[in-house]
């Protein structure tokens, strides 16, 4: 499986078996989301969007399940926020 997709430095766990929260992720960081897809070595590569997160979410395990050679992310397609804010974001306390 390459699906690369972000997750909160603070936030739980999930249970096995649960969705991500969608709500979450779109009022922390974007309101819409691109799908990139990496095919291969060649520079096959392609990028869908935008989208909301649960559609891009959807559609980055459908594309994973069937191709799970392919390298799959998903990514914002914008945030309004300084790199030290977005940064804070994925990392915890280091001090």
């Amino acid at each position: 499986m390459s699906l690369i997709y972000p997750v909160l430095a603070d936030a739980p766990e999930p249970d096995d078996g649960t969705e991500p929260d969608f709500a979450e992720l779109a009022s922390d960081l974007s309101d819409q989301w691109l799908v990139e897809v990496a095919v291969g070595e060649e520079g096959d590569d392609a990028c869908f969007g935008p989208l909301a997160a649960h559609l891009a979410w959807d559609l980055a395990v459908e594309l994973d399940g069937k191709r799970p050679e392919w390298t799959v992310s998903i990514v914002p397609l914008y945030v309004a926020e300084p790199a030290d804010d977005i940064i804070a974001l994925f990392e915890e306390d280091r001090a």
